[in-house]
């Protein structure tokens, strides 16, 4: 939602796209101990594209920017990565 409202103070911008981003880290550790290693490396790049996003927007970009484009392109790309990882492990990638 702070991407689509390029009118809000910084500081107030920032803590909208990081108190949500909270609850993805633990749902990484979760992940993490739980998932074969192929699925857990796919899991930790598709965080950090996020994460890489989160920041693009903390700082501001509006969602036509250059920035926000590029960053939502590769999280897009690092998230499918890990759904497909997922399927694999379940069994369901056919």
């Amino acid at each position: 939602m702070a991407v689509r409202e390029p009118e809000r103070e910084p500081e107030e911008r920032r803590r909208a796209v990081w108190e949500p981003f909270e609850a993805c880290t633990n749902l990484r550790y979760e992940l993490s101990i739980c998932a074969p290693l192929y699925v857990v490396v796919e899991s930790d790049d598709s965080f950090r594209r996020l994460r890489d996003l989160r920041d693009v927007v903390a700082d501001g970009f509006s969602r036509d920017s250059d920035e926000y484009v590029a960053g939502r392109h590769r999280y897009d790309q690092a998230y499918q990565a890990l759904r497909d990882a997922m399927r694999k492990d379940l069994g369901a990638d056919a």
